[in-house]
């Protein structure tokens, strides 16, 4: 763990500099401690988990990346969304715009990564038959990026045309679509 803390320290530590920042501009709206709090806990817990899987020294440089900078990120996100509706901003058209597209960027995002994820118990989709076989583990995390993405380009058009049943498809797609269509038996049919 600590090797990998000093391999990353710059990347830690500007991260944890934009999290400070999104933090210092949402501190005066409602609800921000808890919200706040909530993101700093999930940042520690985060990096900690990451780093302390002894599979992850071989994990790409490029994931070990998404990881320290998502929940950053999200922080600066929201407290800029909370500042916005703060200030008087029509709340339920930019929120919902904004909420629709971060997350389909996200999802965008993860969907990105995920073919490039080494097999470890940390990062990634962990489920029996994916852990088992390093092929099966890439295969699985090939079609599931597909799917990510493809629910994530579903969600931001959803902001720019806030239908609602397509933004519903996109969350059962990611998270139902991912583990089912990677079983072994449907994957002996491809």
């Amino acid at each position: 763990m600590k090797e990998m803390i000093q391999k990353n320290k710059g990347r830690l530590i500007c991260s944890a500099f934009v999290m400070c920042m999104g933090m210092i501009l949402g501190y005066t709206c409602e609800n921000s401690l808890w919200v706040n709090g909530t993101f700093a806990v999930t940042y520690v817990i985060a990096i900690a988990v990451t780093f302390y899987d002894n599979r992850n020294r071989q994990q790409s440089d490029k994931v070990i990346r998404m990881v320290t900078w998502i929940v950053p990120g999200m922080t600066l996100l929201y407290n800029g969304i909370a500042r916005w509706i703060d200030m008087g901003v029509r709340k339920e058209y930019l929120l919902m715009a904004i909420l629709y597209v971060g997350m389909g960027l996200l999802f965008v995002i993860v969907g990105n990564y995920l073919p490039k994820v080494k097999p470890n118990r940390t990062i990634g989709i962990r489920v029996v038959w994916a852990l088992q076989d390093e092929e099966n583990w890439n295969a699985t995390h090939r079609f599931s990026g597909k799917i990510w993405v493809a629910a994530g380009l579903l969600s931001m058009s959803c902001g720019l045309f806030s239908d609602s049943m397509a933004a519903l498809f996109s969350v059962y797609c990611r998270y139902h679509g991912s583990s089912f269509w990677q079983h072994p038996v449907f994957l002996s049919l491809l």
